[in-house]
């Protein structure tokens, strides 16, 4: 899935002191922000459109299958 950056503004002081904290606790901000996140995805965004969004990032690209079977890739090598 491809990622997007978000920007925001925040209280210097106060940022730096939840970085102390979860620093203390060898924790990682982007990751505490990103489960924030999934959470706020899960609470705002409905179960029919997540199911399609999940099963959407699993099926491959059709591209892909075409670039190996034009290349030739995966089939075996038949020498006479």
């Amino acid at each position: 899935m491809k990622k997007s950056n978000i920007t925001i503004s925040y209280d210097e002081e106060k940022l730096n002191a939840i970085r102390l904290f979860l620093t203390q606790k060898n924790l990682d901000l982007d990751a505490e922000l990103t489960s924030v996140l999934d959470s706020f995805f899960k609470r705002h965004v409905p179960s029919s459109v997540r199911d399609f969004i999940e099963l959407k990032d699993c099926v491959a690209p059709p591209s892909t299958v075409k670039k190996a079977a034009a290349t030739g890739a995966g089939a075996a090598d038949t020498k006479p």
